[in-house]
C-alpha cells in the first residue's frame, strides 16, 4: 500500500503529505529492507517521532509532564486512583513488527540497529506478534553497555536489559488501558519496569516511602499513570537522579544549554525542601563535586591537548549489525572511533569512544585567552 493511502486515513491530504516530504517534515528511510517515513515535525495529527509504514502508523510516544512537588502535584492532578511504576534511567524505544520483521524504533523514529539486534534476548517476539500483529511495545533499554545513556539503574550491573512500560496499537493514538496492559505483560512474560501498585491522593506518606527507597538505592524516580482517562500521566524524580544527571553531563558543560543544569538544581532544592532533608554541609559538597569537578577535569584535559571523550561498549548477537550500528551513529553525526571488536561467548563485543570536539575546542579558546561577550 502506498504511504499516502496510510496517512489519508487520519485526515492528511495528499498535498499536505507531499509538502511535508518536500520540507523534510517527513523523511523517507530504510533499514535492512524495511521501508518507512520518520516524522520530524508535527503534520496534522501526526506528532513528531511518529513512523509511517506500509502496515500502518506507529504514533510518537508523548512527552510526560513533570512535577517538582510530589504532594501538591498529585493533589492537583488526581481525583481518582492511579498506578505507580519505576521510572527507569535508560533510552525510550517502540518495538513493532514491520514487513514481517521485528524493528525497534528510537524516540526520534530511527530504527536502532543495536536495540533491534538485542530485543529478541528479552521478548518472545514471534509468539507475541503472531498473536498480536498490530501491537507496539513501548519500553526502556537500560544498562551500562548501551550507545546513548551514561547513567543506568543500579541493579543492571553489566550489558543491558529491556523494561516494557506501555502498549499501543498500530494506527491508534491511545495506549491500551492499564489493567489490560498488565495482563498482556504477564501473559507473554514481557519484562517490565517495577510496579508499585495503585495509590490515591490520600496515600502521600506511602508514596514518599517509595521515593525514599528509590533515592537511597540510586534509582531515577516514578511515573504515575491514572485509571481515569481524563487525568494525565506524571513523572517525578529523586534527588540522586538530579545530581547524577549533572555529574555525567558536566564534562560537556561548555557546549550544553545552561537550563539543563539550572533545572536540575531547582529540582534538587524542591526535593530537599519537601522531603525534610536539611541543607547539611555534605549536600553542598555533593553539588560542588558533581558540578565543578567534571568541568575542572575537562579544562585540565584541554590544557594538556587531550580530547574530551566518553567510552562505551556494546554486545551484538549478529556480527552484521555492528556495521549497521556504526553507519547509524555516523548518520546521527556522532563522532567516534571503534577501539576493539571481539567474539565473547554468544556475543560480539565492541568498544567505542565518543569524541567531544565541541567542548574541547571551546575550552581551548578560553585557555588561549580568547575574548568573548556573554
Amino acid at each position: 500500500m502506498q504511504m499516502y493511502n496510510i496517512v489519508k486515513q487520519i485526515g492528511i491530504s495528499e498535498d499536505l503529505w507531499q509538502e511535508s516530504i518536500k520540507k523534510r517534515d517527513a523523511i523517507h528511510d530504510e533499514f535492512d529492507g524495511i521501508d518507512y517515513y520518520r516524522v520530524t515535525k508535527k503534520i496534522g495529527t501526526l506528532g513528531k517521532g511518529s513512523i509511517v509504514t506500509q502496515e500502518g502508523i506507529i504514533f510518537g510516544f508523548p512527552s510526560i509532564a513533570r512535577i517538582l512537588h510530589l504532594e501538591n502535584g498529585i493533589r492537583n492532578a488526581y481525583t481518582q486512583p492511579f498506578y505507580v511504576e519505576e521510572k527507569v534511567d535508560g533510552y525510550n524505544v517502540r518495538v513493532a513488527r514491520i514487513q514481517g520483521r521485528i524493528a525497534v524504533f528510537s524516540r526520534g523514529a530511527y530504527i536502532c540497529p543495536f536495540s533491534t539486534d538485542r530485543i529478541v534476548d528479552f521478548l518472545d517476539a514471534k509468539k507475541l506478534f503472531d498473536e498480536n500483529p498490530d501491537l507496539v511495545v513501548c519500553g526502556e533499554f537500560a544498562g551500562p553497555d548501551n550507545p546513548y545513556n551514561i547513567e543506568h539503574p543500579p541493579y543492571v550491573k553489566e550489558d543491558v536489559r529491556f523494561f516494557a512500560f506501555d502498549l499501543m496499537m498500530m494506527n491508534k493514538h491511545h495506549k491500551i488501558p492499564i489493567d489490560e496492559r498488565y495482563k498482556i505483560f504477564d501473559t507473554y512474560r514481557i519484562p517490565t519496569v517495577r510496579r508499585f501498585g495503585q495509590f490515591s491522593a490520600s496515600d502521600i506518606s506511602a508514596l514518599k516511602k517509595v521515593i525514599k527507597e528509590l533515592d537511597e538505592t540510586g534509582c531515577e524516580g516514578i511515573v504515575m499513570k491514572p485509571t481515569h482517562p481524563a487525568e494525565k500521566i506524571l513523572k517525578y524524580v529523586t534527588l540522586g537522579s538530579c545530581l547524577r544527571d549533572i555529574r555525567v553531563t558536566a564534562p560537556l558543560m561548555a557546549e550544553m544549554a545552561s537550563e539543563f543544569f539550572t533545572h536540575r538544581i531547582i529540582r534538587a532544592a524542591m526535593f530537599i525542601h519537601e522531603h525534610g532533608n536539611s541543607l547539611e554541609p555534605e549536600v553542598f559538597v555533593q553539588l560542588g563535586r558533581v558540578l565543578l569537578k567534571p568541568v575542572y577535569e575537562s579544562v585540565t584535559k584541554a590544557a594538556q591537548d587531550k580530547l574530551i571523550d566518553e567510552k562505551f561498549s556494546l554486545r551484538f548477537r549478529e556480527e552484521k549489525n555492528i556495521q549497521k550500528m556504526i553507519d547509524h551513529l555516523y548518520r546521527c553525526k556522532v563522532k567516534f572511533d571503534v577501539l576493539s571488536e571481539n567474539k565473547e561467548d554468544a556475543y560480539w563485543c565492541v568498544k567505542f569512544v565518543r569524541k567531544c570536539y565541541a567542548s574541547y575546542e571551546i575550552l581551548q579558546k578560553h585557555l588561549e585567552g580568547s575574548a568573548h561577550v556573554d
